[in-house]
Formats: C-alpha cells, structure tokens, sequence
C-alpha cells in the first residue's frame, strides 16, 4: 500500500499536471508493481490492476523500457551497493519470477523495449537515447 501511496501522490502532484504539456519520464510504474507484488510476492494480480486503476484511471506510458539481467552480473552489482534495501536482500529466484514477469507483461507488445544490462551503461545509454529521440520525431 506504501507504494501505491507513492504512486498517487506522484500522479496528482507531477504526472497529471504535466500529462500532454512535457514529457515524463518514469523510472517505476504499474508494471513494475505488478512484476515486483504479483509475479515477485504473488499478490493476486487482480488486486494491483484495480487499486492502480483508481489511482492513475486509464493512464498509460506510452512506451517502457524494461531492463535485464543475468545472475553473474546482478549479484556483481549488488555486491557493489553500499546501502541495501530490502529487495536488495532477496534470493536469485525472486529477482527471476520477477524478471520472467516482466518479460510476461512485454511480451508481444510494440511499445515495449528489452534492454540487455550486461552491456556497458554507455552502450544501453545510446540505445535509449536513440529511441527516445525517434518517439519524439
């Protein structure tokens, strides 16, 4: 429920006064709570779609970037954060169902892009740009 909180107080204090005058640019939003609480925690599906429907009504991104990772190069990574959160703290099987979610919620549709985090930051970086510039086009 704290992230939902979140949510709406983004949604009413940024996105919805800005939503068709700038573009926004989210890092987390309704799939990430669906990947995270229904496939990560099994939070019944059903639940995270209607509170996030009440929430954030029919908004939509328009185009997701969603980010993978291999189990070398997550726990390279989290082995590197000094300050750990408690999702930081899960087992490998965790991060999968959620990863395997995610790829669930892509999968099929056009305004989603698979981004393959083993690559350099610079690289991935150009790639998003990139595609960034041609929606804006």
């Amino acid at each position: 429920m704290l992230y939902l909180a979140s949510r709406s107080e983004n949604f009413e204090k940024i996105i919805k006064k800005n939503l068709k005058k700038k573009i926004i640019i989210i890092d987390r939003f309704v799939d990430s709570t669906i990947a995270y609480q229904h496939y990560g925690m099994g939070i019944p599906k059903q639940i995270i779609v209607l509170l996030n429907k009440f929430i954030v009504h029919k908004i939509k991104p328009n185009y997701t970037f969603i980010n993978t990772i291999n189990k070398r190069n997550l726990i390279c990574r989290l082995k590197k954060r000094k300050n750990k959160n408690r999702y930081d703290r899960f087992n490998y099987n965790f991060y999968k169902k959620v990863q395997n979610g995610f790829l669930k919620i892509s999968k099929n549709k056009s305004n989603y892009m698979l981004i393959d985090s083993s690559y350099p930051i610079s690289v991935n970086k150009k790639i998003i740009l990139k595609k960034i510039d041609q929606l804006i086009k």
